[in-house]
Order: C-alpha cells, then sequence, then structure tokens
C-alpha cells in the first residue's frame, strides 16, 4: 500500500517550506505521493522538481479560508488511504512515514500521530518549559514507545479514510483560520473516531522537528497563543484538558499564563449565548 504526505503553506517562507519538501521526499520504507496544498499565489517552489522514484509530488493551488479546508481538500485529492499530515514547519525524520503507514495497518486503528521534537530557530524562551506552552508550540514528547493516547498534535499525524468514513473530516470552524491562531480540529476529530471505537495511537518511533521561528519565541506570541488556545477549548466545551501532567514550570508560571487562557475561554462561552 502506498501513502500520500500532505502539507499546506500558510504564511512559511520558501526556503523553509523547500527544505520540508525535501525531507518528505526522503523518506524510506514506504512509497507515494507528496500534495502540497498551496495558498501563496506568487511562489517560487516547484514541488514537482523533488519527485523521485519512490514519491511523484505535485500541488493544488486554491485559496481556501482556513487550515482545516485545506486538510478537507487533502483528503479529497489524495490518491491513496492511509493520508499523513506535516506542517510547512516540521522536518520528517526518514523514517517518520514508514512508522505512521505500519501503524495505520492495523484495523482497529484510525489515526496516528507523531513524537513532535523543537527544532528552535533561537534561544528557547524560559516560558517554554512549561508543558502548557509546549503544547501552543505543537510540541509532543511522550518518549520512543507507540501508546494509545485520547488526540493527535497536528504537526505531524495521519489517518486512514477508509475507517469511520463519515467523520474523516475536519470541522472548518476550527483550526487557524482568518490569520487567527484557532485550533483544535485534530482534537475534535479524534474524539469523534474514538467515539465510534476508533483507537487513537502516538507512536514514538515516527519523528518529526518542528521549527521554531523567532516571532515565536516572544512572550506576545505566546500570550496571544494561549488566548486563541482557550478560545478553542471554549467554544469545543469541557474543560481544559493538557497532553501532559503539569510540571514544577506550568505551576511557577501560572499567573503569566492562565489570564489569557481564561479570557479566551471566557470569550468563547460569551459567544455561544
Amino acid at each position: 500500500m502506498q501513502v500520500t504526505l500532505t502539507l499546506t503553506r500558510l504564511h512559511e517562507p520558501d526556503a523553509l517550506l523547500q527544505d520540508v519538501l525535501a525531507h518528505l521526499s526522503r523518506q524510506t520504507g514506504v512509497t507515494g505521493e507528496i500534495l502540497l496544498i498551496e495558498q501563496k499565489e506568487d511562489s517560487s517552489i516547484d514541488p514537482e522538481a523533488l519527485s523521485n522514484a519512490d514519491w511523484t509530488c505535485r500541488t493544488v493551488k486554491k485559496r481556501l479560508p482556513g487550515l482545516s479546508a485545506a486538510r478537507n481538500l487533502s483528503i479529497e485529492e489524495s490518491r491513496h488511504d492511509h493520508i499523513l499530515f506535516c506542517d510547512a514547519d516540521a522536518l520528517a525524520h526518514p523514517g517518520w512515514a514508514a512508522a505512521m503507514h505500519r501503524a495505520l495497518l492495523d484495523p482497529k486503528v484510525a489515526v496516528v500521530g507523531s513524537r513532535i521534537l523543537p527544532c528552535w530557530n533561537g534561544t528557547p524562551p524560559l516560558l517554554a518549559r512549561a508543558n502548557v506552552v509546549r503544547d501552543q508550540y505543537s510540541l509532543y514528547d511522550l518518549g520512543e514507545e507507540t501508546l494509545e493516547v485520547a488526540r493527535v498534535v497536528g504537526a505531524g499525524f495521519g489517518l486512514d479514510r477508509t475507517k469511520f468514513p463519515e467523520e474523516m473530516r475536519f470541522d472548518e470552524y476550527l483550526g487557524r483560520r482568518d490569520g487567527r491562531l484557532f485550533g483544535g480540529e485534530e482534537s475534535d476529530l479524534c474524539q469523534r473516531v474514538s467515539a465510534l471505537g476508533g483507537k487513537i495511537l502516538y507512536v514514538g518511533d515516527a519523528v518529526v522537528e518542528h521549527v521554531i521561528q523567532p516571532e515565536r519565541l516572544r512572550t506576545s506570541w505566546i500570550l496571544k497563543r494561549l488566548y486563541y488556545a482557550g478560545y478553542g477549548r471554549g467554544n469545543a466545551g469541557g474543560q481544559p484538558n493538557p497532553s501532559r501532567r503539569p510540571n514544577a514550570a506550568d505551576w511557577l508560571s501560572l499567573p503569566l499564563v492562565l489570564p489569557p487562557y481564561a479570557l479566551g475561554w471566557l470569550a468563547a462561552r460569551l459567544s455561544r449565548k
């Protein structure tokens, strides 16, 4: 079976996107296609030039209202049923696609997630020691084992669109859109699939490195991201659901990180009334 490796370029610079595509084209142990959903009209990137004996690269250029809509287009456009999503600023290790594909071969497994490590483009802020802040960077490190989990993280994950096909769509009200840092679309998908009996796996030997750009090292960006994280949770309903238990840094940073999250949560709850 072959796989589709897909990514959506939102605002990432050409040089970074070129590096991401090169990493995807060097995946080993599985073959298929690389599908770029290109949002930039004046792009100088030519993914087709990266095609080789194992990977056929192609581009779909279409302006879309948000990341969830682009991911839904990827599911529709994919030539293969195992679809692996990689952020346009995430560098996949050579065995990433093969490990994810193997996990999806289990008939009970519908969604899989990667181990996501940071690639800091600058000095990491002290706040990044807190797990709640690492979540805002889409980092997800539960070790090298394969574990059953409640959700995956968007920088590197995959699904089998033949399993629970009626649920294999992303809520386009969630996720990044209109220049705002909304999230929650992967968690929403996992929740719906899990409710129908599908398994969600974290695959510890499938690794991507998430490139953290310099502007995201600023405290202002972290607080803005926390606001939208709170908004997303308030919109989805329920209580906060961190991927890991709080550590000492979480408790120390609480006076700074809690207010923007709480404001976002409150704004979402009020907007629903």
